[in-house]
Order: C-alpha cells, then sequence, then structure tokens
C-alpha cells in the first residue's frame, strides 16, 4: 500500500503489454478492435440510459440507471486503457481505474438488493393486460350508465316541461272561467244598487275567486321553479305607497282575528325602488300572513329597516333592506323549521294545514333567493317566530313616472268625445266583462268573436283602440296584430294584447307583433281603465257622491266619533247586551229597525260590519264608546 501511494503514476522498469504479444501484428490489432468495439458499445448504453430517464421522469429506478450507467462507462474506460498499455506500461493507472470499476459495481450490486423487491411487486405483461381488460370493461360500462343517465335526463326534463304545459294550459282553462267570475262581481259592485247582504255575498265571491286565482298562481310558480324559469322583472316603484298596500290588506285580516297589527318603519327608507313589486308583494303577503294564521291572541309585527347604503361608480344608492315579521303566535319546532321550506310541507294543526297549498313559503324562498338573499326564522314553540329576510335595492329617482295611479274616487265618466272601443274575443263572457264595465263610463263598445271579424269591424268604425284575445279562430290575435301595423290608418292606433296564458313567450310575442300593452286575465278593472287613461289621454269624471257613500261602507273605528250620530243610550245598551250573548242575528235585526233614521246611516253601517264579521270584542267597545 506504501508503494501504491509513492509510485502512483511511475512506470518506470516496466515494459508495454505488447510485448506479451511479441507484438505479432495480427495478435495486437485482434486485441486493439476487440477492446474498442467493447468501449465503443458501453460507451452508447450510458447514453440510452439517459435518454430514456429524461423522457421518462416518472419511473421510480432512475437511480439504478445512474449507477449502471456509471459501472458500464468504467467498464469501457477500462478496454481503452488496455487499449493504452500495450505500447504505454501506465499499469498503475490501469489498476486505479479497476479499483473504481469496482467500488461502483459493489455499490449498484447493494443497490440492486433492496430494489429487487420493489421490482417483484410490479405487475407482469400478462397482470397489466388482465388489469387493462378490466378498464376497459368499466370505461365500457360506465359509458354505458352515462347514456342511460342521459337518457334519464332527458326523460326527466321531457316529463318536466310537459307538467310545466300541462299546469300552463290547466292556469289557461281556469282563468279564463275566473276572468268572467271575477271581472262581473266587479261590474256589479260598480254598477248596481244592493243591499248589505248583497255587497257581502259579492265581496266574499271576489275574495273566494280572488284566492283561487292565487292558489292556481302558486301551482304555475313551483312548476316554473322546478323547470328553472322563475325570474324577477324589477320596475320602479313608489316604496311608501307599495308598504301601505301590503300593510292595508293584512291589516283586515289583523282586525277580523282581534289581534293587535303594528308596522315600524326606518325614517332612512328610500322613496322610490328599483325591484320586482308584484314578487317583493308576494313573499311579504305569504309572510305576514303566515303570522296572522297562526297568531291566536297578542300581535304580528312587520318592520322594515335600511341595515346599510353605498353609492356605485353612476351615483346611485344601493340599499340593503330587512323585512322582519314578528309574531306571538303558535310558534314552530327546530325540526319543523327545516320543513318548512319544502314544498307541500305545512305545520301546525290539521285545520290551519287546511288552509293553504303549502307552497307559500318555498315560493317565497325561491323568490327572495333570486333576490340575493334567504328566508330566514328564529321561533319559540308557543312564544311566537320571527321571519325576516334581507335584499339589496337600488334607490330609484324615476319613480313617479311609473307609480299607479292614486285612486281619486268611482268614474263615472270621462272628460272630451265619445270613444270607441273594439273587443276582439272568441268567448262572449270575456267580451261581456268589458262590455259592461266600459259602456257605463261612456264608451262605444264594438264586438268581434274572430280575427277576421275584428279586422272588419275596424275597418267599420274605425276604433280608437282595440283589445284583443290572442287564441283566436280564422286569424289570431297575433296575426291581427300584425295586419293592423301593416295597414296605414292602424299603425298608429293603441292596441292591447288580453290573454289568459302566462307563458312569458306569449306576452313578449304580443308586444313584439306590434301591441302597446298585455292585460292579463282574469281582467282587473283598475288596470283596464289605467291603460285607457294612459293610451287614450282621459281625464275621468268622478262621482263624489258614490265615493263618499263607499267611503263610509268601508270605514273602521279610526273616524272620529264626535262626527257620528248615534242612537239613544237605551238602544245602546241593548245592543251591548245582545253583543255580550253574542246573538248576531238579533243585532241585525235591530241595526235593521233603527236604519230607518237617516242620521244613523254612519253609525249602523259599522255596526253591521262589524256584526257580520263576527268582531264581537270590538263590537263591544264600539258600542261601549258611545254608551260612555
Amino acid at each position: 500500500m506504501p508503494t501504491f501511494f509513492n509510485y502512483p503514476f511511475q512506470s518506470n522498469g516496466f515494459i508495454p503489454h505488447g510485448h506479451c504479444y511479441l507484438w505479432q501484428t495480427g495478435l495486437v490489432w485482434l486485441h486493439i478492435i476487440s477492446d474498442a468495439t467493447i468501449a465503443l458499445a458501453y460507451y452508447s448504453i450510458p447514453f440510452l440510459l439517459i435518454y430514456f430517464i429524461s423522457k421518462r421522469k416518472d419511473v421510480p429506478f432512475n437511480g439504478i440507471f445512474l449507477l449502471f450507467g456509471a459501472f458500464i462507462i468504467a467498464c469501457g474506460t477500462g478496454h481503452l486503457i488496455d487499449i493504452w498499455t500495450l505500447w504505454h506500461p501506465d499499469y498503475w493507472i490501469a489498476g486505479g481505474l479497476k479499483a473504481v470499476t469496482a467500488i461502483i459495481s459493489i455499490y449498484t450490486a447493494f443497490a440492486l438488493f433492496y430494489l429487487i423487491p420493489q421490482a417483484l411487486i410490479l405487475p407482469s405483461p400478462a397482470q397489466l393486460e388482465a388489469i387493462n381488460r378490466v378498464l376497459s370493461s368499466e370505461i365500457l360500462e360506465r359509458k354505458r350508465i352515462e347514456k342511460e343517465l342521459r337518457v334519464a335526463e332527458e326523460v326527466a326534463q321531457n316529463s318536466s316541461q310537459a307538467k310545466s304545459e300541462f299546469l300552463a294550459n290547466m292556469s289557461h282553462e281556469l282563468r279564463t272561467p275566473l276572468n268572467g267570475i271575477l271581472g262581473y262581481t266587479q261590474i256589479l259592485q260598480r254598477t248596481e244598487s244592493l243591499s248589505d247582504k248583497g255587497r257581502k255575498g259579492l265581496s266574499i265571491i271576489y275574495q273566494c275567486g280572488s284566492h283561487l286565482l292565487t292558489l292556481i298562481n302558486d301551482v304555475l310558480d313551483l312548476s316554473k321553479i322546478e323547470a328553472r324559469k322563475l325570474e324577477l322583472y324589477p320596475v320602479d316603484f313608489y316604496l311608501p305607497a307599495f308598504i301601505d298596500s301590503v300593510t292595508e290588506i293584512c291589516r283586515i285580516r289583523a282586525e277580523q282575528k282581534v289581534i293587535a297589527f303594528h308596522v315600524e318603519l326606518d325614517p332612512d327608507l328610500p322613496t322610490g325602488i328599483h325591484a320586482d313589486e308584484k314578487r317583493l308583494r308576494q313573499v311579504l303577503i305569504n309572510l305576514l300572513s303566515n303570522a296572522m294564521k297562526f297568531t291566536n291572541q297578542g300581535s304580528v309585527t312587520f318592520k322594515v329597516q335600511v341595515i346599510g347604503k353605498e353609492s356605485n361608480g353612476n351615483g346611485q344608492t344601493n340599499y340593503k333592506i330587512r323585512f322582519q315579521v314578528v309574531d306571538t303566535g303558535t310558534g314552530i319546532t327546530p325540526e319543523q323549521v327545516e320543513k318548512i321550506f319544502q314544498p307541500f310541507e305545512q305545520v301546525g294543526s290539521q285545520k290551519r294545514q287546511s288552509e293553504g297549498t303549502g307552497l307559500g313559503l318555498a315560493i317565497s324562498q325561491k323568490i327572495v333567493l333570486l333576490m340575493g338573499g334567504q328566508i330566514q326564522v328564529q321561533s319559540t314553540l308557543s312564544k311566537g317566530s320571527t321571519f325576516w329576510f334581507e335584499a339589496e335595492l337600488p334607490e330609484s329617482k324615476e319613480w313617479a313616472k311609473v307609480s299607479r295611479v292614486v285612486e281619486e274616487g268611482t268614474i263615472i265618466g270621462y272628460q272630451g268625445q265619445r270613444r270607441t272601443i273594439l273587443i276582439a274575443d272568441d268567448k262572449w263572457e270575456n267580451r261581456s266583462v268589458i262590455v259592461n264595465l266600459l259602456e257605463p263610463v261612456g264608451f262605444t263598445v264594438v264586438e268581434a268573436s274572430h280575427g277576421q271579424e275584428a279586422w272588419e269591424q275596424a275597418l267599420a268604425y274605425k276604433p280608437d283602440m282595440i283589445i284583443t284575445d290572442l287564441v283566436m279562430p280564422k286569424l289570431n290575435g297575433f296575426e291581427l296584430i300584425e295586419r293592423l301595423r301593416q295597414s296605414g290608418p292602424f299603425k298608429k292606433i293603441a292596441v292591447i294584447a288580453s290573454s289568459a296564458s302566462v307563458f312569458a313567450i306569449d306576452q313578449h310575442k304580443s308586444i313584439d307583433v306590434g301591441a302597446d300593452a298585455f292585460l292579463p286575465k282574469p281582467i282587473e278593472a283598475e288596470t283596464l281603465l289605467e291603460m285607457l287613461r294612459q293610451f287614450l289621454q282621459l281625464e275621468w269624471i268622478f262621482d263624489v257622491k258614490v265615493d263618499a257613500i263607499k267611503k263610509i261602507s268601508t270605514g273602521g273605528l279610526d273616524k272620529q266619533n264626535e262626527e257620528m250620530i248615534y242612537p239613544a243610550k237605551e238602544v245602546l245598551q241593548q245592543l251591548l247586551e245582545l253583543a255580550q250573548d253574542g246573538d248576531i242575528q238579533n243585532i241585525l235585526e235591530l241595526a235593521e229597525q233603527i236604519s230607518a233614521n237617516d242620521n244613523l246611516d254612519v253609525f249602523v253601517q259599522q255596526l253591521v260590519q262589524l256584526a257580520s264579521n263576527f268582531q264581537l270584542k270590538r263590537l263591544e267597545t264600539f258600542i261601549q264608546e258611545y254608551i260612555n
């Protein structure tokens, strides 16, 4: 060993290796060619390994490939050294190279020792082929399942579409007779002189018809939700009037149930907002009606608060408004809270469950989600519930241009020359409703039972406005409107499309072909009259006397009592005793007797109103005030 370190590169005293071959030319060249070929082959293998490793970096055995490459390079270099030593006896270098080769080979052997168990667990080609067959089978099965799912999804979509069309068509068929019921109810209320009992009967008919219409709309809304076609149509409107209309509807129900109804409004509420007025009203009335339904004593409180606002880049202010309904009713359990927003789920007593369809909260939740909020609830059984939601609503400065006209009284006519209205509808009952609404106000009404007849009547009478149904024989409403708009005399005439169809596409199509507005059925008298006022530039004539009578008949206990003339104390005492006994029949009979005195009309009307609605506690309070 010391000699090795003292003479690592000395070759003095050695003879070249070629002497061993006696410098025979054939033998020398044999060794040269053989060693050179082996060295070339050895050197090519590592380059191929390096190329393989660079392309397959995911192979877990790259380390052993590198060791094996180093070992082969050392072996190849050893063969080149053998050629060198034929002429140069550098045997120390040749021996050192062999030592390095030995070290690399030993290290590679140990690495292989630890690597072989890992390599043995690799799947064989046969196993890989079996795995590939299984995978291929699974892929085919998955494709089959996906195909079945697509077919099932298409079937479900077709079924949903068919259901939606069925519900929409049924809604159309139900709305048509409702148009007659609600229309003639309004006609009789406006034009006929009726007894108190008759007026109350008509009111009940109208309320029942309106309730039926609400149920139809609820079912239709549910089908739209399931088909993901429920959309919002925001408009600018006057917020205070909107809140008043919602609260007045619910205040009547509260008075009937003799419970307190409080309204708390934030003074910072905007005057006008941009939102879907119809859907927002639907949600609020649903929440308030539920609170009234499940509250037998105590109160219902409606709160509207501004909880935040911010200005956008257009100078518009976005308000975050919280609508909250608090009641002292029966309350619900945590288990029931999880179910109340599901369609057709109802909680509470069987009697209360029969009062609705179980769709109100489900539909309301979907509407609020479209508004970017969510209805939330906190409730304690037997103590009450709180429902609330928040919505971001942009402030509107243009609400005055689109707000509804405030009703000023009963319309009995209009200023100016007599106007002619053409009604085209294949159903006589629908035409009859509009005729009986408009003729008493002073319009000349011309009727047509189909589109072709309407065209002929238009040419003959030159009407000031045309109201046409969309689905008619011979010439439908769309074709009639297109023909009118293509004709010179009728290009600028006001045309209103009216239909019980609830398909939005029909409404949009009617506007696209040239209609100025869409009037849904059942027809609301106020909506129709407002369209006439708007398109014909009318100035209504109101009957002040009739309006005063209606105001008295619909008045409540909020009137100043000192303006009312009341009967003698003995009669009041008799009425009080009957009220305490719950004898409604005798109260009404006694009211009819004292109604002979003209000065007692206001008193009698309020007395009959309270007795007819069985508001006994309020009736006692009403009578007691005048006794005192």
